[in-house]
């Protein structure tokens, strides 16, 4: 039977399964082949499993698909939507290392999002030049404010149907979008050094959570370094 990856924790990968008994995940280990071959399976891969136990949902992982896109930083593959996330203030918005981004997304052939989030914030002039900048050169750009619940539902049409990454540098507001897209705790939220002003990173690992019908989103440690 055939899967998408959407988790990877210690080579042991959670493999979602949708047939017509439902969805369900089995816990899989990867063929030793697949390193021979320098493939490993990451989190978005579609792959063919064999079921080992039915009962305890065990598996292991016989063949990769053709990936669409793979990134190498974080690893990730047939992503089809990049979010970017950018803040006001605390920590200011990196536009240099967003249009790098935003260059190789062109690149790779993936659609981009930017959301400019806490716009509750000061400066709204600054922020809303850098919103028309990007729009007249035909960006889609969101404003949200996360922890007000704000925006979260036009930014949950533009992720429909898209295998969707977040990134966004520390305290932008990542985690908390995440949060507030599922109404739950998905990701843990960052804090602010008050010291440098720079989020404390919270996202160690690589997951993708299904949010809607062909629709999910990846949450990942800071920014995408994929131009390196």
């Amino acid at each position: 039977m055939q899967g998408i990856i959407i988790e990877n924790v210690s080579n042991l990968y959670q493999v979602e399964v949708k047939n017509d008994a439902g969805t369900q995940n089995y816990e899989a280990l990867a063929r030793g082949r697949f390193k021979k071959e320098e493939m490993i399976p990451v989190v978005g891969d579609l792959v063919e499993i064999e079921v080992t136990d039915q009962r305890q949902k065990k598996a292991v992982i016989n063949e990769i698909l053709d990936r669409k896109v793979f990134l190498k930083r974080p690893k990730l593959a047939n992503i089809t939507q990049l979010v970017f996330v950018i803040s006001k203030k605390d920590p200011k918005p990196d536009l240099l290392m967003l249009d790098k981004q935003l260059a190789f997304a062109e690149f790779l052939g993936i659609k981009s999002l930017i959301v400019c989030n806490k716009t509750d914030l000061e400066e709204e002039e600054e922020f809303k030049e850098i919103k028309e900048i990007y729009q007249r050169i035909g960006y889609d750009v969101l404003e949200t404010e996360a922890k007000n619940q704000k925006g979260l539902e036009a930014l949950k049409k533009r992720l429909k149907n898209h295998t969707n990454a977040f990134s966004g540098n520390s305290g932008v507001g990542k985690s908390t979008l995440i949060n507030g897209l599922f109404q739950q705790m998905i990701t843990l939220e960052g804090e602010i050094s008050q010291r440098n002003k720079r989020g404390k990173n919270t996202t160690t690992s690589i997951t993708l959570y299904p949010i809607d019908k062909n629709t999910y989103i990846a949450d990942t440690p800071r920014f995408f370094y994929f131009f390196y």
